[in-house]
């Protein structure tokens, strides 16, 4: 695969493949009380992860007694790693990557114990003189996806197979997750690409003329979730009840702080890059925001089991995991508790 990056900026949320492992732990009065544990980002801070940010910034872990140490990890596979090693009770990931990773050698050690994000975050972009409307458009030209088998690349493939299009029709090339991939468009390196939902919000912010649309249109797949190994949740499943609750609450706060001026202030002391730019930042936060409630306020956190069924069916389509059935790859027994 080829890799793209032209005069590519680095000040973009999901570039952030980042920032080694720096741990953050923010310590108040009463804390040493509280259980500790450990959750694992998949890489540099950025506003999609303002569901466990804002618990943290807003006191809502030490309300429900855990110390919790967010620490930055260096990619999704990294992430993983860590709490298959001990590293870290929690991480997040794609579902997609979930699922695919579920049917590979050691992938059962996982479960997921919450979905955060309902609906796919992942947006198509490419200019509107030479559109790409459906994946059927995408026959014969050039996408650009955010990483060699990550997440996009999965659901461009699984997009082409349900639209009957040929997978190996469509070359695709590494691009990047900021708006100077439309300079590639401009110059005909590729004929799309596939962003996550902060770079549609900066797009229109800087007038510039683009064509975005959701990839679940075309393939369904819930988009992220809370992954832990199984054998931790059974010890230390208390802790996860807490934590759920936490981010429970905290969510409902967001969503009724309707000009997110607290939710703003709440992270002002994490490094995340899109915060610079404090015009935009609120816009790119109810992007994201919006993924909560994919499935419906009543369904925050839960996994909703006709969402995962056809994210799995239309992974084992194309060929990613085995046909089979997607219940064995997450619990809402910690989520109905934490809710409860």
């Amino acid at each position: 695969m080829t890799i793209l990056d032209g005069s590519i900026s680095r000040r973009t949320a999901l570039a952030g493949c980042a920032a080694g492992f720096a741990a953050i732990t923010v310590r108040r009065a009463g804390a040493q009380s509280a259980r500790a544990m450990t959750f694992i980002t998949p890489f540099s801070y950025i506003l999609a992860f303002v569901d466990i940010l804002h618990a943290k910034g807003g006191g809502y872990f030490e309300r429900e007694g855990l110390d919790v140490t967010i620490q930055q990890g260096r990619g999704s596979a990294m992430a993983v790693q860590q709490v298959l090693g001990g590293g870290g009770l929690l991480s997040r990931t794609g579902v997609s990557d979930h699922i695919r990773a579920s049917s590979r050698p050691g992938g059962d050690a996982l479960i997921s114990v919450g979905t955060i994000s309902q609906g796919s975050p992942f947006f198509v972009i490419s200019s509107p003189d030479k559109p790409i409307r459906t994946p059927k458009d995408m026959a014969g030209k050039t996408i650009g996806v955010l990483s060699v088998g990550g997440a996009t690349e999965i659901v461009l493939d699984c997009m082409l197979v349900a639209q009957g299009v040929d997978k190996a029709s469509v070359p695709r090339v590494q691009a990047p997750n900021t708006p100077a991939g439309m300079a590639l468009i401009a110059q005909g390196r590729i004929d799309a690409y596939i962003v996550s939902a902060g770079v549609p919000v900066a797009l229109k912010a800087a007038n510039e003329r683009h064509l975005a649309w959701n990839t679940d249109e075309f393939a369904p797949i819930p988009g992220q979730c809370y992954i832990a190994k199984r054998e931790s949740v059974q010890r230390d499943g208390d802790l996860v009840v807490r934590f759920l609750r936490a981010v429970k609450k905290s969510i409902d706060d967001m969503l009724a702080d309707t000009d997110l001026s607290t939710t703003m202030k709440r992270i002002e002391g994490f490094e995340i890059a899109e915060m610079r730019n404090r015009a935009v930042a609120p816009d790119i936060l109810r992007n994201e925001m919006q993924f909560w409630l994919t499935a419906g306020r009543q369904n925050i956190l839960k996994h909703v089991p006709e969402r995962w069924q056809k994210g799995y069916d239309l992974m084992a389509a194309a060929g990613f995991t085995p046909a089979g059935k997607a219940d064995g790859l997450y619990t809402n027994e910690f989520v109905d508790k934490a809710l409860a």
